[in-house]
């Protein structure tokens, strides 16, 4: 199972990009590189200067809004940002290339979170908690993909409306972990986390094909 949980984001990336008509493997190494090495910093800080692991209590809201915080709001704006300013290619590519960017971070990130955590075990945890978050960088980047192949003239309004559907999108992760903490239904859980993933991956293939036949 840990076999699974640090291999399955990259294996999903690859896949991905192998699927992309646009882009090579060469395109997105960059930023591969760069989120590999900025996780593998944190990673270090956390375990070594700092107590950053989850620490349950009664409280859904407050055991969701600490998910969502520290796994997707603060990496999602600091990793957005940084990426989005100092990138000097076109939208497009910026756009596709947030996928590598997360993706390959969450790669590094969410395996030292659970193997590291007291809950290593959880079959949640090893198997969908993993491919909710390769989903999730995967549909980040297609509502950018979305937003960057419009007119010139509205992508700033589709922009903005791709950065809250992405951190809309991002609720599901925090929601389903928080939900199985107090005792969710497993199946429900399972199924909800496929799904998720799958829609992210649908929606990547439509916007790919839509793209090539425009070409």
């Amino acid at each position: 199972m840990y076999l699974f949980l640090i291999l399955i984001i990259p294996l999903f990336a690859g896949a991905v990009v192998a699927l992309d008509k646009n882009y090579t493997f060469r395109n997105f190494v960059p930023q591969a590189v760069a989120a590999l090495l900025l996780a593998t910093v944190i990673c270090c800080i956390k375990e070594f200067f700092i107590y950053s692991h989850h620490l349950w209590i009664d409280s859904v809201a407050q055991n969701f809004m600490q998910l969502f915080l520290n796994n997707i709001l603060l990496p999602v704006l600091i990793l957005g940002i940084l990426h989005f300013v100092l990138v000097k290619d076109d939208a497009n590519y910026k756009a596709a290339s947030l996928f590598a960017l997360l993706a390959m971070f969450y790669a590094v990130l969410i395996p030292y979170e659970i193997i590291s955590s007291m809950e290593r075990h959880s079959k949640f945890l090893l198997l969908y908690k993993p491919i909710l978050f390769a989903g999730f960088s995967l549909l980040a980047s297609v509502f950018f993909r979305f937003a960057a192949s419009a007119k010139k003239s509205m992508r700033i309004q589709l922009f903005i409306a791709a950065a809250i559907l992405s951190l809309g999108a991002g609720i599901i992760p925090p929601l389903l972990e928080t939900y199985r903490y107090f005792n969710g239904e497993s199946f429900l859980l399972y199924a909800l986390s496929l799904a998720y993933t799958g829609f992210a991956l649908a929606l990547f293939l439509i916007k790919n094909i839509k793209k090539q036949d425009i070409d």
